[in-house]
């Protein structure tokens, strides 16, 4: 959504960011921040005890700076434990065109906007880009 032409006016700020690093997940748009930290608003219609709040808050901004870490994924005893997919967000603010979601939802696999950072990836968002134009 934040992708549209109706919202992208705000989120353009935050995609000035093209080499990103952990403040790049901060770097917003005030509009976007309401956007981004105004989830918590649920907390006033559902009866939720203050911690969760606390958490939630918490939790969005750990978020958006871990997002934007460039660790691809957490190892242990040389094997990768857990698979964080921070190389996807970055292609996403590297290209634009590709990976508007997370390796955790197949979206961007459905839609053909998955880059993985390959050169045959490249040429397929190319290939894409090219017959957008075309049509």
């Amino acid at each position: 959504m934040l992708h549209t032409n109706m919202f992208y006016r705000f989120h353009a700020l935050h995609h000035r960011n093209t080499d990103i690093g952990p403040w790049s997940g901060l770097s917003m748009h005030p509009v976007e921040h309401l956007f981004y930290f105004g989830t918590v608003m649920i907390h006033l219609i559902l009866p939720t005890h203050p911690v969760h709040l606390i958490f939630h808050l918490m939790f969005y901004g750990i978020l958006a700076v871990t997002s934007h870490t460039g660790f691809e994924g957490l190892w242990f005893r040389n094997a990768k434990r857990l698979h964080l997919g921070n190389f996807h967000h970055q292609l996403h603010h590297r290209y634009f065109e590709v990976n508007y979601g997370n390796l955790d939802v197949p979206w961007d696999k459905l839609f053909g906007s998955f880059h993985d950072g390959t050169p045959e990836g490249k040429a397929r968002m190319r290939e894409r880009l090219a017959a957008r134009k075309r049509s």
